[in-house]
């Protein structure tokens, strides 16, 4: 993990994407405050951010005298079984209660964070689900924006983990506050891994539902790929707004929207995929929060059964949280 406070004026990032032809072979960063270094230049994501510069990021790496928890000027909890005047149930028919305790949620000495679902002895389920205070994520006309975590989903056999739902996200920023504004306000679903399978799930939700321009309920998904868990990976996802003519018109039918795991392209929806432009404007022009949760129960994975277990074998770890603009 990384160490706090170490200042940083330049930061060169020398690798080339294959997939990114047109980044310039090295960027430098110029960064007004202090930030940590470490760990910046590294990771299976790197190639593809030749050119981005660091716009926000979560370490997890606090003064283990101080907090033990995610800190509240980044994150804001999730608390109870809905949003205020939001649909029951987080609207996916889940089975936890969200809670802020220590015991669902917490900083390891190692400055990882984990999200932890436990099973009470009168078998009520509580777990954490936080999202960040920020929800100005976006990319500018003309530019990108790259978001990134590096996470770990948990050990436990598959037929252990019916029931658990990994998740690691994004709302647009029209949602928070008027909770009757999905799937409008537009979710970035970057990775989801239910019931321990060996498979990340990429979707983009949008529109109206049902049906309308994402499919709704299902959303425009990959289908699945191949993940393992209990094993780190790379998560990234990327908003191209750089599609403009000399003339300064955007062609938003040709922006597009990328999912990678480990620096590999996993899923992408375009503009034309979606074909309205009201619509994509809030996929992919508004601001967005980012979330982390670990749910219980639902209406996709289905509810855990006798051999579910709570507790480590079924937590999210996350080692950090960063975005990207160019």
């Amino acid at each position: 993990m990384m160490n706090l406070l170490l200042s940083f004026s330049l930061l060169t990032l020398t690798l080339a994407s294959p997939s990114h032809t047109n980044h310039d072979a090295h960027a430098i960063l110029h960064v007004p405050r202090a930030l940590p270094t470490t760990g910046l230049h590294i990771g299976l994501n790197k190639p593809l951010l030749t050119g981005y510069s660091l716009t926000w990021q979560e370490e997890f790496t606090y003064p283990s005298t101080t907090l033990k928890q995610p800190s509240t000027s980044k994150w804001l909890y999730d608390i109870g079984k809905s949003y205020p005047g939001g649909p029951a149930n987080w609207g996916q028919n889940e089975l936890q209660t969200y809670t802020k305790a220590v015991e669902n949620i917490r900083i390891t000495p190692e400055g990882t964070l984990l999200i932890v679902p436990r099973k009470k002895s009168n078998g009520v389920w509580t777990s954490s689900r936080i999202e960040t205070v920020r929800k100005d994520f976006k990319a500018q006309r003309g530019g990108k924006v790259f978001v990134e975590a590096r996470v770990k989903t948990g050990c436990a056999y598959a037929e252990k983990q019916q029931g658990i739902w990994n998740a690691f996200w994004a709302m647009g920023s029209s949602f928070r506050g008027n909770y009757q504004n999905w799937p409008f306000a537009s979710e970035w679903d970057i990775l989801e891994v239910i019931n321990g399978q060996n498979t990340i799930h990429n979707v983009l939700h949008c529109g109206v539902a049902p049906g309308g321009s994402c499919n709704e309920f299902i959303g425009l998904g990959n289908g699945g790929r191949t993940w393992t868990k209990c094993q780190w990976h790379y998560i990234g996802f990327e908003v191209d707004r750089t599609q403009v003519t000399a003339g300064g018109v955007e062609l938003w039918r040709q922006n597009t929207l990328t999912w990678y795991v480990d620096g590999v392209r996993t899923h992408q929806v375009t503009g034309r995929d979606v074909n309205d432009y009201e619509t994509w404007s809030q996929i992919a022009y508004q601001g967005h929060f980012l979330l982390l949760n670990v749910a219980v129960g639902g209406d996709w994975p289905g509810s855990p059964n006798e051999k579910t277990v709570d507790g480590a074998g079924v937590r999210l770890e996350v080692d950090y949280v960063r975005v990207w603009n160019r």
